[in-house]
């Protein structure tokens, strides 16, 4: 349910065969209600490729060359959620023939609205490659979300029509039964306050307690999201997810990644022939610059 829930969201949700990946990120982020504006620094630590042991494949190459010519930034798995700015603008292209179907057409507008608000307030730049303690090739990126509680409230308008939809067209009754009860809750999907942010979904309770039974990586990865600081519980059938301090300056993260496979030391030469690798970098030096600058934002 939860991924077709997404591809009606309009949201990247990645299944290739084999794809750019990475050991661990660390998101260290920073939202300034003042401003409006969520900074976001991302480090991903231990690239590599998931199809060849020995090198990137060409399908590899270029994705990898496709994140560094168009804005893309990952949260801690390729596949979990990619957030797409000019993917953002081929979907907004898609959407414009209007539906003949309401509630469809309700999903279509709203979806057209994140869209754009999506497309007008995210810059993600692609910063420097290094190497890790370990040898190991690493990227950051830094990411700026303007208007952002604007933006929350469209995604959280776009979640709501998505589920409408997603209800209608279930077969299922409990699906349906458990849909509508969560759209009958009062209050939003998403809240971002201060530093903390929450999700609710609805999500059957025997999908939450099988999360990981069969995925040890994944099952690491909420292990490791609950001793940072993570909270996630399932109530009133749905799946409830927070992090964060509502009075901190700001939050940082690091977990592993939720893939398949685990790092290769395959793409350290492409990398560096390719792209180059900084010396002496300090990543954690580099967030610092760019959540004090607070000069990071797209241009209106």
């Amino acid at each position: 349910m939860l991924k077709r829930t997404c591809l009606l969201l309009g949201l990247a949700v990645l299944l290739l065969p084999g794809c750019i990946e990475f050991d661990r990120q660390t998101v260290t982020y920073e939202h300034d209600t003042k401003a409006d504006t969520l900074l976001i620094h991302q480090t991903y630590h231990g690239l590599y490729g998931a199809d060849d042991v020995t090198q990137l494949s060409e399908q590899e190459r270029e994705q990898l060359a496709n994140v560094m010519k168009r804005q893309r930034t990952f949260f801690f798995a390729n596949w979990i959620f990619e957030l797409n700015v000019e993917g953002c603008k081929e979907q907004l292209t898609e959407a414009a023939t209007p539906k003949t179907n309401s509630l469809e057409e309700a999903h279509r507008r709203a979806q057209t609205n994140a869209l754009a608000l999506l497309i007008a307030n995210v810059r993600i730049e692609n910063g420097k490659f290094y190497l890790n303690e370990k040898g190991q090739p690493c990227g950051t990126q830094r990411v700026t979300i303007r208007n952002v509680s604007k933006l929350i409230e469209a995604v959280n308008a776009l979640l709501r029509r998505a589920l409408e939809v997603e209800m209608k067209k279930s077969d299922s009754a409990d699906e349906r039964k458990l849909i509508n009860e969560s759209l009958a809750r009062p209050g939003p999907f998403i809240i971002l306050t201060g530093q903390q942010l929450r999700v609710r979904f609805p999500v059957p309770k025997e999908e939450f307690d099988k999360a990981g039974h069969d995925d040890e990586k994944l099952r690491q990865f909420l292990a490791e999201f609950v001793r940072s600081g993570g909270a996630m519980s399932h109530e009133h059938g749905e799946v409830h997810l927070s992090f964060g301090r509502i009075d901190a300056a700001r939050e940082s993260v690091t977990l592993p990644m939720a893939g398949k496979e685990n790092y290769r030391g395959n793409a350290l030469a492409h990398i560096r022939d390719t792209y180059g690798l900084a010396k002496d970098f300090d990543p954690k030096k580099d967030a610092e610059e760019f959540l004090k600058s607070k000069a990071a934002a797209p241009k209106q």
